[in-house]
């Protein structure tokens, strides 16, 4: 049987797409699975050892810490960036004549590089000639002592806060997007029923836009078990491990340590993790009615 030329076409207008997405993620995912199982300094002979980096996995104090950590930050990511940026999207979306203004300024933070936002802000951050000189002039000496990126307790919190200061702009245009194609007319309906603007927001905004929550829900969770730029940059894990996550941890054994098997078993975990979230997260939104069935 002949096939039909107008069946091979759609084909051929993906094949590039196809190929470029094989060589530069499906072809390293597999190699990453398979040298999970090798003790492997990255350019010497690998040697191969079954799933003992996986049983070592289970025993690094280590790896437990990160997790906690990337948890902290999921946490942090899923609450504060998205209700800042839907919150001030719905008050922008109200504007007229300074909207563009308003969606550029808070949208310029995105684009900086996070190289130079990082040291920017790590010298903000510097305890002798940063923010903490401002306290003191001003009277706040508890504020004035603190080291944002020294102190354990807070380290991981202050990166999180610059990156957050990144983030939230980008949150607050794809929620601008999204309210903008909400129909006008459901306002209006819901004012002649007499809806006062909280219940406009409860049972026609937010209703509106759910695949766009459901969207970013995704993202924010991806992204903070893969984030990895302003933690390295501004702290590199440190203080003493209190800001250590996956992805550092996953860099400093595979460049540092020379351990690139292990690293490769633990982007296995990490890929996983990343999966259940995913999966955990679409079942809840399809029952939260976030998304269509």
């Amino acid at each position: 049987m002949k096939i039909k030329k107008q069946n091979i076409i759609p084909y051929l207008f993906i094949l590039p797409a196809f190929v470029i997405h094989a060589c530069i993620v499906t072809v390293p995912a597999f190699s990453t699975l398979i040298m999970s199982l090798f003790d492997w300094n990255g350019m010497g002979n690998a040697k191969f050892i079954g799933m003992d980096n996986f049983k070592e996995i289970f025993r690094d104090p280590l790896v437990k810490l990160s997790v906690i950590h990337n948890i902290e930050w999921l946490l942090v990511f899923i609450t504060i960036p998205l209700i800042l940026g839907f919150v001030v999207a719905i008050l922008v979306s109200r504007l007229r004549r300074s909207q563009m203004f308003f969606r550029t300024v808070y949208f310029i933070p995105y684009v900086i590089s996070a190289a130079v936002a990082g040291r920017i802000w790590m010298a903000y951050m510097n305890p002798y000639y940063g923010v903490n000189q401002v306290f003191g002039q001003m009277g706040w000496e508890k504020l004035a002592k603190t080291l944002w990126l020294g102190n354990p307790k807070i380290a991981l919190f202050a990166v999180a806060f610059v990156d957050n200061w990144h983030w939230w702009g980008f949150i607050m245009v794809l929620f601008l997007g999204a309210l903008q194609q909400v129909d006008s007319t459901l306002y209006e309906a819901a004012r002649v029923d007499g809806a006062n603007r909280f219940q406009e927001l409860l049972h026609v905004s937010i209703p509106g836009i759910r695949q766009t929550i459901a969207f970013v829900l995704i993202m924010t969770i991806m992204w903070s078990f893969l984030t990895f730029d302003y933690v390295y940059i501004m702290t590199n894990g440190g203080p003493a491990n209190a800001t250590e996550i996956m992805a550092t941890y996953i860099y400093k054994n595979a460049f540092v340590k020379y351990r690139a098997g292990y690293a490769n078993a633990l982007c296995v975990i990490q890929s996983g993790i990343c999966i259940i979230l995913y999966f955990l997260q679409k079942y809840i939104s399809k029952k939260g009615g976030m998304e269509d069935e």
